[in-house]
């Protein structure tokens, strides 16, 4: 069964620390988490550091993570940071 976090309008370091808890409540009792980041108006790196870091420990116990949607905003800020590949992104649509 998978969890559905939502990150809101911002995934950024002053949503993090929100994130976060939301992640570790949901870590313990499911196989895969799922990130709707589809509504995200604006990303940092604080932000996609912390889905990088959710996916590598989801990784390591054998959980998946996947998306439910990305938002332009998401995909451009990874791709700016060379994360697209890493977080299983697609390119953004030039």
């Amino acid at each position: 069964m998978a969890t559905v976090i939502a990150c809101g309008e911002r995934l950024s370091i002053d949503r993090v620390e929100a994130l976060h808890e939301q992640i570790l409540a949901a870590l313990s009792s499911v196989e895969s988490i799922e990130i709707d980041a589809s509504k995200v108006q604006y990303a940092d790196t604080a932000g996609l550091q912390l889905l990088l870091a959710l996916q590598h420990s989801l990784q390591s116990s054998g959980k998946g993570l996947y998306w439910q949607g990305a938002s332009d905003a998401v995909t451009d800020c990874a791709a700016l940071l060379g994360l697209n590949t890493l977080l299983q992104l697609s390119q953004p649509q030039e």
